[in-house]
C-alpha cells in the first residue's frame, strides 16, 4: 500500500489490519501486532485470546489489596528495637491465640497446637531462643496472624527470625494491623530477607485487634517470636 500525506489511507489500512486479526483463530494465546509508520504516526493493534489460561486465586483469609489511605508504618533501627525491648513494656501478644495458612512438617492448616513444632502459637510462647512457628514449604502467599483479644493501639511489632538456612526465604512480606479479618488499618512492607530481628513502628499508634504477617510470593514464614507492644482501647 502506498502512503501519501498525513492521514491519507489511514482508515482503510486500519480496517484491513482489523479484518486480518478477526480471521485468525485458535484456542491458545494469540498476539497479533501491526506497527505502521505513516508520516510519523505509529499504529499498533494487539489482540490476545487467553482461553484456557490459568486463573490466579487469591490466598485464603488475606487482605486482597491494601487500600489507599491506610496508615503506613516504618522499619525500626536496631537501637530503637533495643530501647523497646529494654523499656519494660508489656508484650500484649504473649500467649494469645494465633493461626497460620499451613504448618511445617505436619502440614496441618490452622494448627493451634502449642506442642507441635512449627505451630502458629510457638511464636507467642515467650521463648526467643528455641521453638519456631513455620509455614509449609509448598505454601504460596503464606500468612500468620494473632488475635489480641480486644482492640489495642499498637506502637511496635518485633519479629524474631530463626538464624538458619531458611532465613533468606522470608522476604517481601507485609506486617499489618487489622480492625477485622478483612479490614487493615495500618501496614509496613519489608522487602529484604536480611536481619534476624525486625522491628515495625507506627506513629501515631495503629488501632486494631489483629496482627497479620503475609508474604507476597511463595515462601516460608519462620519466626521464633512475634511481640506486639501497645495499650488496650477502653470500650
Amino acid at each position: 500500500m502506498a502512503f501519501g500525506k498525513r492521514g491519507k489511507n489511514r482508515g482503510s489500512f486500519a480496517s484491513r489490519v482489523l479484518e486480518s486479526i478477526k480471521e485468525c483463530g485458535g484456542t491458545n494465546l494469540l498476539l497479533v501486532s501491526a506497527i505502521v509508520i505513516n508520516a510519523g504516526l505509529i499504529y499498533m493493534v494487539h489482540e490476545r485470546r487467553l482461553r484456557n489460561a490459568p486463573t490466579v486465586v487469591a490466598a485464603e483469609n488475606t487482605v486482597n489489596d491494601i487500600k489507599a489511605g491506610i496508615q503506613k508504618g516504618s522499619i525500626m533501627r536496631h537501637r530503637s528495637i533495643d530501647s523497646v525491648l529494654k523499656s519494660g513494656a508489656v508484650n500484649i501478644a504473649l500467649n494469645k491465640l494465633a493461626a497460620q495458612s499451613s504448618t511445617f512438617a505436619v502440614e496441618l492448616s490452622h494448627d493451634l497446637d502449642r506442642s507441635v513444632e512449627g505451630g502458629a502459637n510457638r511464636a507467642l510462647d515467650g521463648n526467643r531462643l528455641d521453638g519456631i512457628s513455620q509455614t509449609g514449604a509448598k505454601d504460596c502467599h503464606p500468612w500468620w496472624q494473632v488475635l489480641l483479644g480486644g482492640v489495642h493501639d499498637i506502637n511496635h511489632i518485633i519479629i524474631f527470625k530463626k538464624p538458619d538456612s531458611f532465613q533468606h526465604k522470608m522476604k517481601k512480606f507485609h506486617v499489618e494491623v487489622l480492625k477485622s479479618l478483612e479490614e487493615a488499618t495500618a501496614e509496613v512492607f519489608h522487602k529484604s530477607a536480611a536481619g534476624e530481628i525486625i522491628g515495625v513502628e507506627f506513629k501515631p499508634p495503629a488501632r486494631g485487634e489483629f496482627v497479620r504477617i503475609r508474604m507476597e510470593e511463595c515462601g516460608i514464614i519462620h519466626m521464633l517470636q512475634v511481640e506486639v507492644y501497645g495499650t488496650p482501647v477502653s470500650s
